[in-house]
């Protein structure tokens, strides 16, 4: 795959990671190649469990297609290092940092932005199976698009938070920093009918970030500019993943077209003659910004628009399953089996004590943490015990624990759930070896 991509220039580099512009031969395009850190410079690459599912998760990125992200097209794991790399299509334009220089942008171009950074989270939301901000919010990765390119605001993914090692904050408050940056709000009272009603919505985000969902934020916001998206995010989510139109329509196809428009506009006419006039509260539907426009006018005060309940999220386990697995828990007096791994996710940031046949020790990719395994395999997605190296005692070093397996245990201690890519990988974090409980044979 490196081989198809003749490297051109080194556009940018930092601690996350370096891109280049590049020419993809089999296409005869430009496009930009991204290499990311997902532990920073000094650590390491992705283990082999995080390598797949990051390439399952590049194959649903790939059919993701909205006019604010850079299109996916194609990625993998550096196989010496470990390091992954993403090549998307490359952009002509300018950094928002610098559109940002000569001044905050308009309330309109600062809406429309956000509105599109909303949808396009909806999106990958839907696809990578958890809600979060996944682009980067930093005004400098935010292109501008040219007028040559035909593109407005355009993001990339971000690194930190679809690579990171479970650490990374996955809640909305980049958006409140991100909407200080483009109003010039920073470190500054903004009153609710500053920016057109655009301070009231970032006020109330501030006290909902932690349990708003990106679907209320979104609908609160469109309700404060009075204006629909030119992108309707329930339209896109059901058509994310769409193969794209074929290139031609057949000629039977194209005349049950024209016969299902002169339907159309004969009812339109009957419509138009006896429907009542339209009310004048109704919002006008907005227009993409175009780079021109940023530092215009603010929008006028909108209109009171009651905002709509966000859906709640479903959950996929099987509620039988998740039934049976409890009930067996509370037959066992509260410890829960390794294998029970659909309940130790539910269990995140709670004291549980599970128990199994401990198999192995192993050690993270970096050689930071301790890993005591159920299985043979350190990459299945399976509950496991986690001792944090820089802050252990020396009765949880490797040779202190190695006498214990084989031996049935105990592990007592707070599950901290990775999620990575639609994987759920509970451990319990292990501080003190009296965490860790050998189960006398019967």
């Amino acid at each position: 795959m490196v081989q198809r991509f003749q490297i051109e220039d080194l556009v940018a580099q930092d601690l996350s990671g370096v891109v280049f512009r590049a020419l993809d031969t089999a296409t005869g395009r430009i496009v930009a190649i991204r290499r990311f850190f997902p532990f920073g410079a000094d650590g390491g690459g992705l283990l082999a469990d995080e390598q797949s599912a990051y390439r399952r998760a590049l194959g649903r990125l790939a059919g993701l297609n909205h006019p604010a992200l850079r299109a996916v097209i194609c990625g993998d794991c550096d196989p010496v290092d470990g390091m992954p790399f993403i090549v998307t299509e490359w952009v002509e334009g300018v950094s928002l940092e610098s559109a940002l220089v000569k001044g905050p942008l308009s309330a309109h171009a600062a809406a429309d932005l956000l509105i599109q950074a909303l949808e396009v989270c909806q999106q990958l939301s839907h696809l990578l199976g958890e809600e979060a901000v996944w682009v980067e919010t930093a005004p400098q990765s935010i292109i501008v698009g040219s007028a040559q390119s035909g593109r407005g605001f355009t993001f990339w993914l971000s690194p930190l938070t679809w690579l990171g090692d479970g650490t990374q904050s996955r809640g909305l408050t980049p958006l409140l920093t991100l909407t200080e940056e483009l109003m010039g709000w920073q470190d500054r009272p903004v009153s609710d009918h500053a920016g057109g009603g655009l301070g009231g919505w970032l006020k109330w985000l501030r006290h909902a970030a932690a349990s708003a969902s990106l679907h209320e934020v979104r609908e609160r916001l469109v309700a404060v500019v009075s204006a629909e998206s030119p992108y309707p995010a329930k339209h896109l989510v059901c058509h994310s993943s769409a193969n794209p139109p074929a290139a031609a329509t057949p000629l039977w196809l194209a005349n049950l077209g024209l016969a299902c428009v002169i339907i159309g506009l004969s009812g339109w006419l009957f419509f138009l003659q006896h429907a009542p006039d339209p009310s004048p509260h109704l919002p006008a539907p907005a227009a993409t910004v175009a780079p021109g426009e940023l530092h215009e006018a603010s929008l006028a005060p909108p209109p009171p628009v009651k905002p709509r309940v966000p859906p709640n999220l479903t959950d996929s386990r099987p509620p039988a399953v998740l039934a049976g697995q409890t009930n067996n828990v509370h037959q066992q007096g509260g410890v829960i089996p390794w294998t029970s791994r659909e309940l130790l996710a539910r269990s995140d940031d709670q004291q549980v004590v599970v128990e199994g046949v401990l198999s192995k020790i192993d050690f993270s990719g970096r050689k930071k943490t301790l890993y005591l395994l159920f299985s043979q395999d350190p990459d299945r997605n399976a509950a496991r015990g986690a001792v944090a190296l820089k802050s252990a005692t020396a009765d949880l070093s490797e040779s202190a624990l190695a006498p214990l397996v084989g031996k049935k245990v105990r592990l007592h201690g707070t599950v901290h759930v990775l999620k990575s890519f639609g994987l759920e990988r509970p451990e319990v974090l292990l501080k003190e070896r009296a965490a860790i409980e050998v189960v006398p044979a019967p």
